[in-house]
């Protein structure tokens, strides 16, 4: 490209800049008018929140028609969203928004990369926006649902010594969920939300399991379910269920740590190893006396 067209493409670029600061900033007619009257309280909003607003619409068709028409891609999605626990209260529609965002800003810088003569960081743009949300989603539901791993053991203890001193599960359950964290306090808090607006107690603790794809909670509403059919006391049963949670977390412990011995050898050979013989070759040609060869 010759100097006049570069010239030309910062023009455009700078002028796409002030366009894009001002839509930005631009709140609306509505906040507009308030603003003036001095009635309106501004609404801080986070960089994705506002990219979803002014460039999710251009990208959200391309989402639709190519990912959530297809109702199977449709019920994938949804249940990352609700393994994640909704981050930011993200819906299937927002999931739209969120990633035709990305599309548009990737898309947008791989244009300009391209249009440097650099095709390679074109390319790597264009798949970090068709991946980028959804592999940053699949992280946030598998962190989530180890977290649910990890802390539903002492979840299920709790619950056990309030049921076995006679206090009934709903209350027993609100109880400990008050008081615990996390994700775990989360999902128990839905589900006695559902219970309390009509929902049967089985039909809550199934969409539980549904929500989540973490084997601790399908077990658990498992054994809540065959307690409530069967009439096997709960109590024991909590206590079982916690005490091999606990040794499965101790399996998948010992597991990873094996399958991290080979990585630690392959790091110490590649990184370790060279250079501990460099250390030893420079140490030799430090120790001989060249003034002896001449």
């Amino acid at each position: 490209m010759s100097s006049g067209a570069y010239a030309l493409l910062g023009v455009a670029v700078y002028a796409i800049a002030i366009f894009g600061l001002v839509a930005v900033r631009d709140r609306g007619p509505e906040e507009r008018f308030a603003r003036e009257l001095g009635t309106g309280k501004r609404e801080k909003r986070t960089l994705m929140e506002t990219l979803e607003r002014r460039l999710g619409p251009a990208g959200a068709t391309l989402v639709r028609r190519f990912q959530l028409d297809n109702p199977a891609r449709r019920e994938k999605v949804r249940q990352r969203i609700d393994a994640a626990g909704r981050p930011g209260g993200l819906t299937v529609e927002r999931y739209a928004y969120r990633k035709g965002a990305i599309i548009v800003v990737c898309g947008a810088l791989a244009l300009f990369t391209l249009l440097l003569g650099t095709w390679l960081s074109a390319l790597a743009l264009a798949v970090l926006g068709l991946f980028a949300f959804d592999a940053w989603l699949s992280g946030t539901a598998r962190r989530r649902q180890e977290a649910i791993d990890r802390a539903l053991p002492d979840f299920l203890d709790i619950l056990a010594v309030c049921v076995s001193a006679g206090i009934a599960f709903r209350p027993a359950l609100a109880r400990v969920a008050e008081a615990s964290e996390g994700p775990v306090r989360e999902e128990m808090q839905l589900v006695l939300r559902q219970i309390a607006l009509g929902a049967p107690r089985r039909d809550a603790f199934e969409a539980l399991r549904q929500r989540n794809t973490s084997d601790g909670i399908g077990t658990f509403v498992t054994a809540v379910q065959q307690a409530e059919e069967l009439g096997v006391p709960l109590t024991d049963a909590l206590v079982d269920l916690a005490r091999d949670m606990r040794q499965e977390a101790f399996q998948r412990a010992r597991q990873r740590a094996q399958k991290a011995t080979p990585r630690v050898s392959v790091v110490t050979t590649a990184v370790i190893a060279p250079g501990a013989v460099i250390i030893i070759i420079a140490s030799l040609f430090a120790s001989v006396d060249f003034s002896v060869l001449r």
